[in-house]
């Protein structure tokens, strides 16, 4: 079965203030934007690959901050949501972005492995 994967670095949609701090109006106003490019054409789907945060250092706070408002209701059943992270700890924090997004609507999963992602987004 075909599917598109939109893949996405934490570039694309993380924003920092001057002295390197989340800031979260502007990042979660890019990440609904990525995930909205997504949103209402089946089997486009998005892996977030959080493996290279830069200097930043994103705490549950964030993620939570991140996830709470974000609110793209274009998202139906048929999109999914990979986030790919460096390791078992970072994996954990990808585990509760996933509690918060689930509230929202959005089917996701958190992967180490880039072919488990994969894998997962094409079933």
């Amino acid at each position: 079965m075909l599917f598109d994967v939109r893949i996405v670095t934490v570039a694309d949609f993380l924003r920092t203030d001057l002295k390197g701090n989340l800031d979260v109006e502007p990042s979660r106003r890019a990440l609904a934007e990525v995930i909205r490019g997504c949103a209402g054409r089946p089997r486009h789907h998005v892996l977030i690959d959080w493996r290279q945060v830069g200097g930043a250092t994103l705490s549950l706070s964030d993620l939570f901050e991140l996830a709470a408002d974000l609110d793209v209701p274009e998202v139906t059943s048929d999109q999914k949501i990979a986030s790919l992270h460096p390791s078992t700890d970072e994996l954990n924090l990808g585990r509760y972005f996933e509690v918060f997004t689930a509230a929202h609507g959005f089917e996701f999963q958190p992967f180490t492995d880039p072919a488990a992602a994969l894998a997962w987004l094409g079933r």
